[in-house]
């Protein structure tokens, strides 16, 4: 017979009959939004945190470093080149056992560090090269330098201010001859036309009165004198008498050196190339042919230019227009007017501005060789005798004229106050060469 059990109940209902009561407990979901608004609030406090941090960090360490930290004087000596960034910099010598020790810093970039060094060969060379051909340029420029004076110009009136002569002006000039008793000196004149008195002061510092022999106010040019009496054993010989040159092919390309004060400053010396020929400077009964160079010059240039002989090629003159770029005028073309001023001739004057006709363009244009008459000077015997802008001019005194050279050359010779014959061939109302002559008295400039 079953035992019952004494503390079970007997009306008690079975585990089974409450199945309907059971529950499933589910997790509750992630709110992603929540956590990211979270987050993001975190790092904006850390971010501000930290900025706050830094501004008080910056402030506060000059004030730090100068209560507590003690500084050291600054020195320059014994300071050494180097990189900004580079921090301690060491020598040569250090640098290079570094180098072999495989202790430098670098020594893992040692061969690219090579590989640059060789690259910057070639702008080393070039460098090497300019700096070669600059002490040519000295070597060449060396003799003629010495013959080089600056001309100034003064006035036997009293400056108020300091009780000084007045200066009006200072030209570079070169010493061209030496007569045995003087000393010749082609220089720029346009800074001297008010000066009474003109000094003289040569490559050795030596400065002694001159005497100028004649100006020409055309070309600005002008010759002076110096005494060689005035002068010491010493001083003549440091001062070099330089060459003309009598060359009037001077080509483009050539190399020339320009002496003086080419850029405006005393004593320069600068190498360059004549870039041009073609250039003409046209002046009242003269042309002449400007040599342009790719060297840099100024409103105050004066100068010659010499070749690699150390001949003098060109006076260096100031053209307007032209500041920036060195011109100056052919000496060869400038050697008639150099000897007549040498000997203080007076230069005869028609007052005609001209260029010359070559043998190709009158062939093309089918007129005849000469000098074509660009302008007639105001109240000049050329106006005077009906000479007009258009007209050639073929022949002066009888004698054939086909440039501006022989023109001024036959010019030269001709006696002052007498009455000379010009042959000019002028178009005519139809349109043909008609040739006329004029007749023109020779007066001076």
């Amino acid at each position: 017979m079953e035992e019952k059990d004494p503390h079970k109940k007997e009306n008690e209902p079975k585990r089974d009959d409450y199945l309907f009561m059971k529950e499933t407990i589910k997790r509750k979901p992630l709110n992603i939004r929540y956590y990211v608004k979270h987050s993001a609030a975190v790092a904006a406090a850390g971010l501000l945190f930290g900025c706050c941090a830094a501004v008080a960090f910056t402030l506060m360490t000059p004030v730090a470093e100068n209560r507590f930290v003690e500084k050291e004087d600054v020195s320059l000596s014994g300071a050494k080149p180097g990189p900004v960034g580079s921090g301690t910099v060491r020598d040569e010598d250090e640098q290079e056992g570094l180098l072999q020790s495989g202790n430098s810093p670098d020594a893992g970039n040692a061969s690219a560090g090579l590989d640059k060094k060789e690259e910057g060969i070639g702008k080393g060379l070039y460098m090497a090269i300019y700096e070669e051909v600059y002490q040519e340029a000295l070597e060449i420029a060396q003799k003629p330098m010495k013959a080089m004076a600056r001309v100034s110009g003064f006035s036997d009136d009293s400056d108020l201010l300091d009780d000084s002569f007045l200066s009006y002006g200072i030209e570079e000039g070169v010493v061209f001859l030496n007569s045995g008793t003087d000393l010749y000196i082609l220089t720029n004149y346009k800074g001297l036309e008010s000066a009474e008195k003109i000094r003289v002061t040569f490559c050795n510092g030596t400065a002694v009165d001159g005497i100028l022999c004649k100006a020409d106010q055309r070309t600005g040019m002008a010759v002076v004198r110096v005494p060689v009496s005035l002068l010491s054993e010493k001083d003549c010989e440091d001062i070099y008498v330089a060459s003309l040159s009598d060359s009037k092919s001077l080509n483009n390309e050539k190399p020339v050196v320009a002496i003086g004060s080419p850029s405006g400053d005393f004593g320069a010396v600068i190498y360059g190339l004549v870039t041009s020929v073609l250039g003409k400077m046209t002046v009242p009964d003269c042309e002449y042919t400007l040599l342009g160079t790719n060297i840099m010059g100024s409103l105050e240039s004066s100068g010659v230019l010499i070749n690699m002989e150390g001949e003098v090629v060109g006076m260096i003159v100031r053209t307007k227009g032209d500041e920036n770029i060195l011109k100056a005028v052919s000496i060869a073309q400038l050697r008639p007017l150099i000897e007549s001023l040498s000997n203080g001739e007076a230069l005869r004057y028609f007052g005609i501005c001209g260029s010359s006709i070559s043998a190709s363009q009158a062939e093309n244009m089918g007129i005849p060789q000469g000098i074509y008459v660009n302008s007639v000077e105001n109240d000049s015997p050329a106006m005077a005798a009906g000479v007009q802008s258009g007209d050639i001019i073929t022949e002066l005194n009888g004698k054939e004229v086909k440039d501006m050279q022989t023109y001024m050359t036959e010019l030269q010779k001709l006696s002052i106050g007498s009455k000379q014959k010009l042959k000019i061939c002028r178009h005519s109302m139809e349109g043909n060469l008609a040739e006329i002559e004029c007749t023109l008295a020779v007066e001076v400039k």
